[in-house]
């Protein structure tokens, strides 16, 4: 019988840590569950990331012939005369392959430091899984769009005009390529759905350039 209670005795002592344990256990799973769902920094990333999501800015691209955006680094790669202003001109590369969708940006200085149009097209023209933190997405029913975007690369059609034939930039004759292209946009996108909707109120034409200040 001694030998009966002494083993009672020591089962009971044994399950004493393991009840201990299992409580701690017990207790530290839930202080973690409230963190997690109490912790004030995780709900405001969580809903910046909603908010980011509902206030994307919806952009729709007007469908303006290649020869006014991408056609016109064609143009740029193509030609063998150097820029005027930049003469024995480092940066001309004409080696680069032809035919290519999306021809990289001259590395001319003259033309580099004005390449908004270029980085903006590029940043829609993404795909959006390829694409993070950008505001702007772009959709193709027009319908959805808050604006319409304008792929015109205005600043490198003037860039290209100043470099071959500065005389008769500004003015508006058919020598002047630049004057001819931004004819062209024009005639394109005012016949288009989408201006006649608006008349034209929500299209984005980008033009960069220098500034005196």
């Amino acid at each position: 019988m001694a030998l009966k209670n002494t083993s009672t005795t020591i089962t009971s002592l044994c399950s004493i840590p393991t009840l201990f344990l299992s409580l701690t256990l017990i207790c530290t799973l839930s202080v973690t569950l409230f963190f997690l769902f109490s912790n004030p920094q995780a709900q405001t990333q969580t809903q910046t990331q909603t908010q980011a999501t509902l206030h994307h800015l919806k952009v729709y691209i007007s469908d303006l012939p290649r020869s006014l955006n991408y056609g016109l680094l064609d143009t740029y790669y193509s030609s063998t005369t150097f820029d005027s202003r930049l003469p024995n001109n480092p940066h001309h590369k004409t080696h680069i392959p032809k035919n290519l969708k999306f021809p990289p940006y001259p590395e001319n200085p003259l033309i580099k430091q004005y390449s908004a149009e270029y980085w903006i097209m590029a940043d829609l023209m993404t795909p959006d899984n390829l694409r993070t933190n950008s505001f702007a997405k772009r959709v193709f029913d027009l319908n959805q769009a808050d604006v319409v975007f304008v792929p015109f690369f205005a600043t490198l059609s003037a860039e290209l005009q100043l470099g071959t034939n500065k005389g008769v930039f500004r003015k508006k004759v058919d020598e002047n390529m630049d004057y001819v292209r931004q004819r062209e946009v024009l005639d394109f996108v005012t016949k288009t759905q989408a201006w006649n909707r608006s008349g034209g109120r929500d299209h984005v034409f980008v033009l960069t350039g220098y500034v005196k200040t």
